[in-house]
């Protein structure tokens, strides 16, 4: 089962979980996940390494919880459009590589 856009809105685990409504895409939900986790990027890639990293660090857990809240209220293990880990996952990989114009 899937949730309805009333029931995203309605639901902060669904709503975070299904990363704001891109996970509701009926075609590569992974990929809008990915795609509406880069905004945010935009406004965090300046941030110290160490805030970025306590970023990381609250969004994965809180990731966690939401996820598993969503999987259990729509009783569905690993729903396909449960796409929180396409956020934390691109946060991640842009933490790890390298700045434009860094020389490396």
């Amino acid at each position: 089962m899937t949730p309805n856009f009333k029931q995203l809105i309605t639901n902060p685990d669904h709503f975070f979980a299904f990363g704001f409504g891109s996970g509701l895409a009926p075609k590569a939900p992974g990929t809008f996940g990915t795609l509406a986790a880069i905004p945010i990027f935009w406004l965090i890639q300046d941030l110290h390494w160490s805030f970025y990293l306590s970023w990381l660090i609250v969004t994965f857990a809180l990731g966690v919880y939401w996820c598993d809240r969503s999987s259990k209220a729509l009783g569905v293990h690993d729903h396909g459009g449960i796409v929180w880990d396409e956020f934390v996952g691109y946060w991640v990989t842009m933490f790890l590589a390298p700045k434009v114009g860094s020389g490396c």
